[in-house]
């Protein structure tokens, strides 16, 4: 038995540590988080933005790595000292393993991953938001040639932007508000950038792409706003790619989609088996040094000050990412 801290969200805005007691399953391991990373999603659960379906409080925190501490007496495949992933999908369907906004995490054999040669623990526990990331590009419909547009220069959003230009296309669009976001997106590939704080982004696309509209535009907010943003953004006939998640309803203007008759496609991996094999290309990526994403750690917390760590992921526009050390 261990004791560990636990982050759970009890209110809007208010997160807190509460402690408890766990022990290992025969058929499970426990794992001494090394870091974990706060979601855009459990950004829009701290402002109280979750489905309606949902309702706090919640023991969020899914993307993180760690080292194997203790195995239970029907493991064989891990050994202590093994450095593995741990898949903790705590917001739409629950893995089975534990919340990694804490010292310890129990988890099923089914939830690991290993870690893989060259590859630190830091990159590992991107695994999820990478896997993600990656999916999407390689399934947005991005062609040699192409116009794309990325809409929101989140994590997810630069590194796809990445991979879009790295695909092929002959100009990429990053669109975002906040200044440094797009200064960042210059530097990792985007041939140019919109600040839709201070200009219209869908007549400045449509300037670029002389009315036409762009071959494929990437949604990454995730509100309707700029879902028709996009779907004003995009040609006649092209690539409309949501993969911001719309976590409350919203109302979205469906019928451009007939009428500009648009391959709208949902970039979203039904669960967390589905994301390790993309986990592991995105990680031959970064080794191959076609995705670099050091730089979108932008701050990093102890889990002591995890309350503080979402305050500034809440109130700071330049935050990207945020890790929390235990």
């Amino acid at each position: 038995m261990v004791r560990t801290r636990v982050g759970c969200l009890e209110a809007e805005r208010k997160i807190s540590l509460k402690e408890r007691e766990i022990t290992v399953k025969e058929d499970g391991v426990l794992v001494k988080v090394h870091k974990s990373y706060i979601c855009g999603s459990e950004l829009h659960y701290f402002r109280g933005h979750h489905p309606p379906y949902v309702s706090l409080p919640i023991f969020p925190g899914h993307e993180g790595a760690g080292t194997i501490v203790e195995v239970g007496s029907k493991v064989s495949e891990y050994s202590v000292g093994d450095e593995v992933i741990v898949y903790s999908d705590v917001l739409i369907l629950p893995s089975g393993a534990d919340p990694l906004f804490s010292d310890y995490a129990r988890s099923p054999t089914r939830c690991l991953q290993r870690v893989p040669e060259g590859i630190d623990l830091d990159m590992g526990g991107l695994a999820e938001p990478l896997s993600a990331a990656v999916h999407a590009i390689y399934n947005s419909g991005v062609k040699l040639g192409d116009t794309c547009v990325i809409l929101g220069l989140g994590f997810q959003g630069q590194v796809i932007l990445q991979g879009v230009k790295r695909s092929g296309a002959v100009q990429v669009i990053g669109v975002d508000v906040v200044k440094s976001k797009l200064e960042l997106a210059s530097k990792n590939g985007a041939d140019m950038v919109v600040n839709a704080a201070e200009e219209d982004p869908v007549k400045r696309v449509l300037e670029i792409t002389r009315g036409r509209g762009a071959d494929m535009v990437v949604e990454a907010v995730g509100i309707g706003k700029t879902v028709n943003q996009a779907t004003d953004m995009v040609k006649k006939g092209g690539n409309l790619a949501l993969f911001g998640w719309v976590t409350r309803p919203a109302e979205i203007d469906l019928s451009q989609w007939h009428v500009k008759n648009l391959n709208a496609m949902v970039l979203k991996m039904p669960d967390y088996r589905a994301k390790m094999p993309w986990a592991e290309r995105a990680f031959e990526l970064l080794k191959q040094g076609i995705l670099d994403v050091k730089p979108l750690i932008t701050h990093e917390y102890p889990l002591d000050d995890l309350q503080e760590a979402f305050i500034k992921y809440d109130t700071d526009p330049d935050v990207i990412k945020i890790a929390i050390k235990p």
